[in-house]
């Protein structure tokens, strides 16, 4: 093969990445974004003011960590969010976080130990702080479970020792990998069998009923979950307390890799959790693993958060790095549905910073990927015609793969779909256009949840149109919210008619006058 060939190719590239001055191609200023951002709110992000400015710079899902806070430290938060959002005349998700079976130290008296390596240092069950030399830990099962060999990890891996003798309550480890170890730090145990311990424990259980009877929250996000039996654990809480709270699954073992699927099919969100993942797999496995989640999500139509340390240096700096930024790029080619954000804006020093950082690197990603650069990355990872949804049912995946290639040929601006549960447009979003996709429905719940689902926006209606006047309605509140203008050619869904809440059959493209 010539040289000229690859050189050619190059030269093709380098016109289709690039602008004339060797730069990606800058979006305009009304380019709307897809791939939404979870913020994690705690002691950066509790004021209105801050929340307001997290909400403005691009945060469309709150995530609330019940691992930390009191009950009524959260319903004041929830409600914060609420007030912040009415105020702004926007709608965000909120997810309520299940903190599960997460193994954590106790706290020490002046904030944490050093652990030096080479060092024995004991582990025993109490609800007293530790000190120099002991760890004590609430998790009775670490201490029954662990064997000598195990290695015990703690803060996400970054220290490291083995146990070495087994006590009556206690356990020796020796130190391998030694640092500071702070209050109230995660503790894996990679390599113990912790035997038949569910994923939803009695603090998530109590958590839980709060948020059923005190807040209205949109989602659970289910810790540790191992089996499909982990979820229908907490499906039954919430039916008990006659909730339609939708679950997103934690996947963050390696049991729930090997069941995958069948997770997949019965919850409503999945979240690709890398922190405990990666201690728990090893962290060179988690890349792919994150692709082949992110794969499995988009082919069964279920919403699908990437999670964990994107933007972790801007927790105490301004600025990213650039393996951040491109982390954050990488999971929008992958096709996520969201970029999480933890620790850097529940506790860091510049959480609106990094919401803008992150919304950056959104738009020009998406930019350079929907205006016809970097087309080899537009995502082909499944075969939309052969996608079911947990009934085994196609027909919606079609629906929306019909609504997508008439909205290329017709260069459409935007997708409007009446929906009640949302479900249609989550699977006109899984062939992933690159438009926007306003849900127009009566339920508000539905209208939040649209929050978590990649190039969906929900506008509340006060009632269904009929049949004859859906599509005409659809474009009067596009205009107003200056969405679309005259000219532009829109797609529009629908079950028809509309006022028997008929399943999604009809795809209607129309100029907007």
């Amino acid at each position: 093969m010539q040289r000229k060939s690859s050189a050619t190719n190059l030269l093709a590239y380098k016109r289709e990445i690039l602008g004339a001055n060797g730069t990606t191609l800058t979006p305009p200023a009304n380019f709307t974004p897809l791939t939404k951002i979870v913020a994690t709110l705690g002691p950066a992000t509790q004021t209105y003011e801050t929340i307001s400015r997290i909400i403005e710079a691009g945060v469309n899902v709150i995530r609330m960590n019940f691992s930390h806070g009191t009950h009524e430290f959260h319903k004041e938060i929830y409600n914060t969010v609420r007030k912040v959002a009415s105020d702004l005349g926007t709608e965000v998700a909120i997810i309520c976080d299940l903190q599960g079976p997460k193994v954590r130290c106790n706290c020490f008296p002046d904030g944490g130990i050093e652990l030096k390596r080479g060092e024995k240092v004991s582990v025993v069950h109490s609800a007293e702080d530790g000190k120099p030399g002991l760890i004590t830990t609430k998790f009775q099962a670490m201490i029954e479970h662990c064997k000598v060999g195990e290695p015990v990890l703690f803060d996400d891996g970054l220290l490291r020792a083995v146990v070495v003798e087994r006590k009556p309550n206690e356990l020796v480890l020796l130190v391998e990998q030694g640092g500071t170890l702070k209050n109230r730090k995660g503790i894996n145990l990679p390599s113990t069998d912790l035997g038949p311990l569910p994923a939803l424990t009695e603090k998530d259980r109590d958590d839980a009923i709060f948020v059923l009877r005190e807040l209205e929250a949109d989602f659970f996000a289910l810790s540790f979950v191992r089996k499909p039996e982990d979820v229908h654990d907490l499906r039954k809480v919430i039916e008990a307390e006659g909730k339609d709270t939708r679950i997103i699954a934690k996947i963050e073992k390696p049991q729930a890799i090997q069941c995958l699927d069948d997770i997949i099919t019965i919850v409503d969100g999945v979240m690709v959790a890398r922190g405990d993942l990666a201690v728990e797999v090893g962290p060179a496995k988690v890349p792919c693993l994150q692709k082949h989640i992110i794969r499995h999500c988009l082919e069964f139509g279920v919403p699908v958060i990437t999670a964990t340390q994107m933007l972790e240096s801007m927790t105490h700096n301004v600025t990213p790095t650039r393996a951040e930024a491109t982390d954050v790029a990488n999971a929008i080619f992958d096709g996520t549905d969201c970029v999480m954000l933890s620790g850097e804006t529940a506790a860091g020093e510049f959480p609106v910073e990094t919401v803008n950082t992150m919304q950056q690197i959104i738009l020009e990603t998406e930019f350079n990927i929907r205006d016809g650069h970097a087309t080899q990355f537009k995502s082909r990872l499944f075969n939309p015609l052969h996608q079911k949804d947990s009934s085994g049912k196609t027909a919606g995946f079609q629906v929306g793969l019909a609504a997508h290639l008439l909205a290329e040929n017709t260069d459409a601006a935007a997708f409007g779909c009446v929906s009640d549960s949302g479900n249609s447009a989550i699977r006109l979003s899984t062939s992933r256009p690159s438009i926007p996709i306003y849900v127009f429905s009566t339920s508000l719940q539905t209208v939040r949840r649209m929050s978590l689902t990649r190039g969906t926006y929900g506008v509340i209606l006060s009632s269904i149109p009929s049949a004859e006047d859906v599509f005409g309605q659809m474009e009067k509140r596009l205009k107003r919210l200056g969405v679309v203008k005259t000219g532009d050619n829109v797609v529009y869904t629908a079950g028809l008619p509309t006022l028997e809440h008929a399943t999604t059959n009809t795809v209607h493209v129309k100029t907007v006058e």
